[in-house]
């Protein structure tokens, strides 16, 4: 080994020693060996980091120790240096200290760590090992069928700093419900991501209903559709009349699946006064809405639905028109008979020769019902 490069170990710039290591697995094993060692020890990472390539390339049985030592380095960086490195020795000897990291803070670590077990033909030995092994190899699904054990290591991983990673540990957690994850989903849900907003809202409906609701209601006027999609979605899954008026504010939202699932959400409270605010949404411009609209009106059985669904029953739609009549049956099987009815029979009667001949012939096949007073499938 050249004077010069014992010279550069002992410089006061760090990049200067970073060199001198960097080199020193070129010179043979004669010192080298210690001269690596003690630079593991050098107070700037990025020499132990050097340090840990160039034990590396020795491929020495002595190098295994010292990287093992590596491992549980206070820098990240050179942690995850010698778990590459001693997934690349080849020694299973190095599987302890590897597993170990499994657990890291820095989620790089864990990666490289999972990846040198893999190398290394190395197989899990608890439940706990085995879902941070899946997860540090990216298989939050896998992971996840740990159960429980798998609560620890997929948290962790709410705070990946790839979306993607976070994303897929909160799609696992609502397959493992546990009290647990509730605290960090209800951060998840505020990440800077708007699909891991949404997949922590779906998690979030595995938890207690009166722990996320207050948060799951502020996400309804989030800024991204998705999130108040899926806000929208687990909120209507609980059979909560009090949620009502959260529901009616959103029967005006841009995206017809929100207004859809507000509609059906309220048209499951049996109350006459949601009858109201719904009638006109039968002519949204969306015909799932419109469709949706018709089935709740039918199952509230409000008689003041009467005349508004007659006129759907000329909509351009055959879903919408099928719904409409399903909705009257609901309310009162002779609805044909009604007041509400023969009020709507005028206005048809009114507005025929304005429309389409297609329209107009549907038309004329409701007011033919009218006029008879029987209900005739459409």
């Amino acid at each position: 080994m050249k004077l010069w490069d014992t010279l550069r170990l002992k410089s006061r710039d760090p990049e200067a020693r970073c060199k001198a290591v960097e080199t020193l697995a070129t010179h043979g094993r004669s010192r080298v060996f210690e001269l690596l060692v003690k630079s593991l020890a050098d107070e700037d990472a990025h020499v132990r980091c050097a340090a840990v390539k160039s034990l590396e390339e020795l491929r020495d049985e002595q190098s295994v120790e010292a990287l093992m030592h590596a491992a549980q380095d206070t820098s990240g960086e050179v942690r995850e240096a010698a778990a590459i490195a001693l997934g690349q020795m080849g020694d299973t000897q190095a599987t302890g200290p590897l597993a170990f990291l499994l657990n890291d803070s820095n989620d790089s670590v864990r990666a490289c760590a999972g990846t040198a077990l893999k190398n290394l033909g190395w197989s899990p030995t608890t439940a706990e090992e085995k879902a941070a092994f899946e997860l540090a190899l990216g298989n939050a699904r896998a992971a996840a069928l740990a159960g429980q054990a798998a609560v620890k290591a997929l948290v962790t991983d709410l705070k990946h700093d790839t979306g993607f990673k976070r994303r897929a540990a909160a799609e696992a957690l609502e397959d493992v419900p546990d009290p647990r994850a509730l605290q960090p989903l209800l951060i998840a849900v505020e990440d800077e991501d708007p699909t891991v907003r949404v997949s922590a809202i779906h998690a979030l409906s595995r938890q207690p209903e009166n722990e996320v609701t207050p948060m799951l209601l502020k996400l309804l006027g989030d800024k991204d559709v998705r999130v108040r999609l899926a806000s929208a979605q687990v909120l209507s899954r609980h059979d909560n009349a009090g949620l009502a008026e959260d529901f009616l504010k959103v029967l005006t939202d841009e995206n017809f699946e929100v207004r859809a699932t507000a509609v059906q959400f309220l048209g499951r409270i049996p109350d006459e006064r949601i009858a109201d605010p719904l009638l006109p949404l039968l002519a949204d411009s969306d015909s799932d809405v419109r469709q949706a609209t018709a089935k709740a009106l039918g199952s509230i059985g409000s008689r003041k639905a009467i005349e508004p669904l007659v006129m759907a029953l000329i909509d351009e739609e055959r879903a919408v028109r099928q719904a409409a009549e399903g909705a009257l049956g609901q309310i009162d099987i002779h609805w044909t008979e009604s007041d509400a009815a023969q009020k709507a029979r005028w206005k048809l009667e009114a507005t025929l020769e304005d429309r389409p001949a297609w329209v107009r012939s549907a038309v004329s096949q409701i007011l033919d019902k009218l006029r008879k007073g029987v209900v005739w499938p459409i």
